[in-house]
Parts: C-alpha cells; sequence; structure tokens
C-alpha cells in the first residue's frame, strides 16, 4: 500500500530570494508553484524540476527557460530568472491571474465572435514575436492559453519548443512529448520536422473549437485521433454554426490544411486573413479594451464559472490521473505512428559563408557590435546588417554558399531590426528602405521573383523549391525612403541537404 503523500506546507523559503507559498500545477516538466520574489516584492510562477532527473530532462528545462528567456511580448508568459538551487533546477516567471482557455470550453460551449476574434488575435500575435525569434511553440492548445479577467491571453509554457538554431541537436528521444494529440499537426503526428505551419496549425484547432464548440477530431483513443489528423478533412464548420461571419469557415480550414505550403505561411498572413474576416479594428487596443467587448459586463473568463462544481471536481480527479497515465499513452503513440521515418527531413540549413556585394555601413549607436554579415543568421533581431544600395544595383545583395547541394523549400528575410528600446508588441523596427519584391536565383540561372510584405519581422513568402549549391539574393522595387540605407536582420532557410 502506498502511503498518502504528506501535505505541503506554506509559505515556505526555497531559496533567499524566494518563498513558495502555494501550488499551481503539477506535471510536465515539473511542479509549478507560486512564490514570492522577496528582492522585487512580486508574485510570479516558480517551476522546479530535480536536478537529479535524467540529463535529458534537465536539457530540455534549460532550453525552456533559454528559450522564454528571449521573449519580451505582452502576449508571452515572461521569464525572469532561471538558475539551479542545490539539487533542484528552477524558472521564475510572470504569475498570471486568470482562467485558461481549456476550462472555458470545457463545457463546449461556443463562444461569441467578439471573444473568438480578442482571444484568437492575440494568441497569432504573440505566435508571432516567438517566431520573429526563431522558436516554434510544438504545443499549443488551451491549456496552455491563460485568459485574465480584462481579456488580455497570455501563451505559457514553452517546454517542448523548439529553437531553430538548435534543429541539428534535436531531443526528440524516449520521453520528450511531441505535442498533445487533439491539437496535434499532421507533420508531428508522423514525426516530420515541426515548422511555424505547425503552430498555425494547433493555432487552427483552437479557433475551430470556439467556434464550434467542438474539436475537429474527437476519438477514444489518441492513436485514433492522430491517424485523422493526418488522413481525414475536418468536418465543415458551417455544420456546428450557422452564423459565421463570411469568410470564417475558410480562415479555419486553411489553417487546417494537411500540407504546410498549403495553410497560411506566416501568423503575419493569418492576421491580414483576420481582419478580412472581423475587419480591421485598431490592433493596439485589441488587450483588455477590446470595443466590442466593452458592451460586455462580464469577462471572457467569467464564461468559466458557468461549469458546475460537480463537473469542476471530475475535471480535477481526470487531471490528476492523466498525468500518471499520459506519458505512457504518447509512447504507444509514438510506437505505432513513427514506424516509418524520411531519411531526409526539413530542416534550418546552414550557409558555410555568406558574400555582400556592397559597403557596409556601421551608424547607430543601438548596434554595439557594428553590422558584420554574422548578424544575417544569429536568431537576434535587435542586430542587422546594414549597408548602402546603388541606384540601379548589377549585383544581387548577397550570395550564399553551401558545402553541399541543398535544395531550400522555404526562405524567410527580416527588413530591419527592433530596436533596443521597443514599445509594448516589441516590434519597434528600424527599417530604411523597404523592397516590394526580392528575386532569387540559383548557381545554374534560375531565378523567381517573390513578393514581400510591408511587415516588421519576420516573413516567409511563398517560393518554388529550389536545388543549388549557391543561393543569389536580390532586393527590388524599394519603396522610397530618404536615405540609401538598407537593414536586413535575419535570413532563414529551411530545405534538405542532399548526399
Amino acid at each position: 500500500m502506498i502511503a498518502p503523500q504528506k501535505p505541503e506546507i506554506f509559505p515556505r523559503p526555497f531559496n533567499e530570494n524566494y518563498d513558495l507559498i502555494g501550488t499551481l500545477g503539477r506535471g510536465g516538466m515539473g511542479n509549478v508553484y507560486k512564490a514570492m520574489d522577496k528582492r522585487l516584492n512580486r508574485e510570479v510562477a516558480f517551476k522546479i524540476l530535480d536536478a537529479s532527473s535524467d540529463t535529458e530532462a534537465i536539457k530540455r528545462f534549460y532550453l525552456e527557460a533559454q528559450a522564454m528567456k528571449e521573449l519580451d511580448h505582452q502576449n508571452v508568459v515572461h521569464v525572469f530568472d532561471f538558475g539551479q538551487e542545490k539539487n533542484q533546477l528552477f524558472i521564475s516567471m510572470t504569475y498570471v491571474e486568470g482562467t485558461n482557455l481549456s476550462e472555458i470550453l470545457h463545457n463546449k460551449e461556443q463562444l461569441s465572435f467578439d471573444a473568438i476574434e480578442v482571444i484568437i488575435r492575440q494568441i497569432a500575435r504573440g505566435l508571432l514575436y516567438a517566431h520573429g525569434k526563431g522558436i516554434v511553440h510544438r504545443d499549443v492548445k488551451p491549456s496552455n492559453i491563460m485568459l485574465t479577467r480584462d481579456n488580455r491571453v497570455y501563451i505559457m509554457d514553452f517546454g517542448i519548443s523548439y529553437v531553430q538554431e538548435m534543429e541539428k541537436e534535436r531531443l526528440t528521444r524516449t520521453g520528450m512529448t511531441m505535442g498533445t494529440p487533439e491539437y496535434m499537426s499532421p507533420e508531428q503526428c508522423h514525426g516530420d520536422s515541426v515548422t511555424l505551419q505547425s503552430d498555425i496549425y494547433s493555432m487552427g484547432v483552437i479557433l475551430y473549437e470556439m467556434t464550434c464548440g467542438r474539436l475537429p477530431f474527437e476519438g477514444s483513443r489518441p492513436v485514433e485521433i492522430a491517424l485523422k489528423h493526418v488522413q481525414e478533412p475536418p468536418p465543415a464548420p458551417e455544420l456546428f454554426r450557422k452564423d459565421m461571419p463570411q469568410g470564417l469557415s475558410a480562415l479555419i480550414l486553411k489553417c487546417l490544411k494537411k500540407k504546410l505550403n498549403e495553410r497560411f505561411h506566416d501568423m503575419q498572413e493569418f492576421l491580414d486573413a483576420c481582419d478580412q474576416v472581423f475587419g480591421d479594428k485598431d490592433r493596439n487596443r485589441l488587450t483588455g479594451g477590446h470595443t466590442p467587448l466593452r458592451r460586455h459586463t462580464v469577462s471572457i473568463t467569467d464564461m468559466a464559472s458557468r461549469i458546475s462544481p460537480k463537473a469542476q471536481e471530475l475535471q480535477r480527479k481526470l487531471a490528476a490521473l492523466a498525468i500518471f497515465i499520459f506519458p505512457l499513452i504518447i509512447m504507444l503513440l509514438i510506437l505505432l505512428m513513427l514506424t516509418h521515418k524520411p531519411e531526409s527531413t526539413l530542416r534550418e540549413l546552414e550557409w558555410t559563408e555568406a558574400l555582400g556585394n556592397y559597403e557596409t555601413k556601421a551608424l547607430e549607436v543601438d548596434q554595439t557590435n557594428g553590422y558584420p554579415l554574422s548578424n544575417l543568421n544569429d536568431n537576434d533581431l535587435k542586430t542587422a546588417w546594414l549597408y548602402t544600395k546603388p541606384q540601379k544595383p548589377q549585383n544581387p545583395v548577397l550570395t550564399l554558399y553551401f558545402d553541399c547541394n541543398a535544395v531550400v523549400t522555404h526562405f524567410g528575410i527580416a527588413i530591419g531590426y527592433q530596436k533596443s528600446t521597443d514599445d509594448a508588441f516589441g516590434d519597434r523596427f528600424r527599417i530604411f528602405k523597404k523592397p516590394r519584391t526580392l528575386t532569387l536565383e540559383t548557381k545554374d540561372g534560375f531565378k523567381q521573383k517573390v513578393k514581400l510584405e510591408n511587415v516588421k519581422g519576420m516573413q516567409y513568402p511563398v517560393i518554388q523549391a529550389m536545388e543549388s549549391t549557391e543561393l543569389k539574393i536580390y532586393l527590388d522595387d524599394v519603396y522610397e525612403a530618404e536615405n540609401a540605407d538598407f537593414a536586413i536582420s535575419e535570413i532563414r532557410l529551411l530545405g534538405m541537404e542532399l548526399p
């Protein structure tokens, strides 16, 4: 007979800087407590992991902390501090007082379209920012979305986030979950590489659930649900809700396309599509002050209170049981699903040399290291390569060289760079001149011109796959600006290396 676990005593000190004052959750990568940061006299969420655990879990713990430390956005839970205390690892994070989205959706209620818009726009903005930092969440689901009473949305738990620069050190061995079956993308179910389109798919499942009051794919077993994600089209949202705004069904179904290149190419394109469906409202006022919601006397989070106490008690018991059995279910899912693994999968491509054909500039005081070409692939939007482009350029702006034949399937670029002082969304950019299009050219002379959006941060225009040992980049058709300077913060290539 197993002895009952002794109740924890609160408050109690963790170290000289933190006192633990309550339990917020257990499972996943460790226990989460409510704590008091004595240095700043503020409440924080405090995640703890036993450092005697396997080295894989410890490595994941530090990856989560480092990934989240890079994120400073009003829709993402922020990491304040992390480290090790004796035999325990810890992360100190924003304490969000509110309700997670899964509680609101627990009774399968369809949300109002005002509420849907407020929630989905903020989720998309937070993920857009994370993607701009080279981070894919990989486990976007309602239980990782928190809402406060003033309708602010926070994305939590980047515990299995995928930092693109670490693709060659993928940590997908035994013990690492790949996502939650109900919200997993087809490529996750099949064990393929994960990209930002995977987050778009998972967000589309959430949008479907908020709109229709049910999931697009349901089943009694995780394997059954995963197979539906891979093989079956989702039921038309109109079957479950007749009063949808024009275009909302198409928006949802585009998120849920099986093929990555048929989904939205990035979160900015998704947000632009939201403008067409919901109207182009003042985006900066959505959080805590979205105009339609001001007509409501009850916040979105108050919907959770409609759940009966009996249902809440059942939910707590099921959640406690799931902590113990879910890792076993995921192990079974992986064993059953990954019977075939492609030898070559998409990954971030690294170039061995970059050649800039124009003079490198060094004008801005907030760029401490100048503007070297190495800034183009450091996964940091606060650094850039700055150069002056002639009026009628004949040469490519950049030429990237690979050490073997590579197939480039996705091309990402960030024009401009993020200044050291950001606004509330963390996206204040110094852009200088902006190109309308760019041209990509392979070593054998194949060229394609692609359109660029007038956006801040990373964008991934649609391209045809190209095979080459080098890639030339031309920037064309620029918007007018006061000077001739160009700044490029990041260039990212996804594809496959050929033997």
